[in-house]
């Protein structure tokens, strides 16, 4: 069977869409060229412009029989093959229909949007968009495949964001929903709490968005250096969480990688007690 966009009629989820795409060219390389997919999709160009006004623009034919990619100059190469795929998807869901004309224009924020059961359309749309992007380029089955060790590790996350020509905050996430341990992510720059993912079946995380993080983490004051990891070590649980989500957590493990620019990502590994 041929990549084509015939071949795709009729796939619904995002995340079913990017799957048959692997499926119809399983030979795909870790690090395949994004741009060559896109024009055997029917994505005419992708362009580089100085714009400040979106982070990515997919522009469409009226019936969508071609589109066109606009991504903003300086988009480190990694996020801008995400970026890509993003539009990609817009284009590829023929549910996904702009406000008004024939443009996505969309934002930083729109590429971090994650919940794809969002009740306000515009919201779940990029969402959708940003659940293809992460599975069209980083499959659970190939980061399975790929793993090195079942022990959840952010030097690994370092190592697969490498192989797959992703970014490491964009692999930390793939990571997560991959691996069949039970983990969390927290992002903090200069000590302070800038997003966190938290999968459905990892407890509720206490600490909030914009706070520090907790004192007694290993997160708090680490001197690490950029690139630097520390091991993953045991840690109290309502460091973390909540004193009743606590008490269903018989382990809780905690590990930190140092980015630059007082960045840093913080791995939560929670292993459940049993129900009584």
């Amino acid at each position: 069977m041929t990549l084509s966009r015939i071949e795709l009629d009729g796939v619904g989820s995002p995340s079913a869409l990017a799957a048959r795409i692997h499926e119809l060219d399983p030979h795909l390389p870790l690090d395949f060229s994004i741009e060559d997919l896109c024009r055997r999709l029917d994505i005419e160009d992708i362009e580089d412009k100085p714009v400040t006004s979106f982070a990515a623009m997919l522009l469409m034919h009226q019936d969508r029989a071609w589109g066109s990619i606009v991504v903003a100059e300086g988009t480190s190469p990694r996020r801008r093959r995400f970026s890509i795929g993003h539009e990609l998807g817009h284009f590829l869901m023929s549910t996904h229909r702009p406000h008004e004309g024939l443009q996505f224009a969309c934002s930083h924020a729109n590429l971090r949007a994650e919940n794809t059961r969002e009740a306000n359309r515009a919201r779940k749309m990029e969402a959708e968009a940003n659940r293809f992007a992460a599975r069209l380029l980083m499959p659970p089955t190939r980061i399975r495949a790929n793993l090195s060790s079942r022990q959840p590790d952010l030097s690994e996350v370092a190592r697969l964001a490498n192989e797959f020509g992703v970014s490491k905050a964009a692999m930390a996430r793939s990571y997560i929903d991959a691996h069949r341990e039970t983990l969390a992510l927290i992002v903090a720059r200069n000590g302070r709490i800038e997003q966190a993912y938290r999968p459905d079946d990892f407890p509720w995380i206490d600490p909030r968005i914009g706070g520090p993080v907790p004192d007694n983490s290993i997160a708090d004051g680490h001197r690490l250096l950029p690139g630097q990891t520390t091991a993953m070590e045991e840690c109290d649980p309502e460091v973390w969480l909540g004193s009743s989500a606590a008490r269903k957590v018989e382990i809780l493990s905690e590990q930190v990688l140092a980015q630059t620019d007082g960045w840093a990502m913080i791995l939560l590994h929670a292993e459940i007690g049993e129900a009584v």
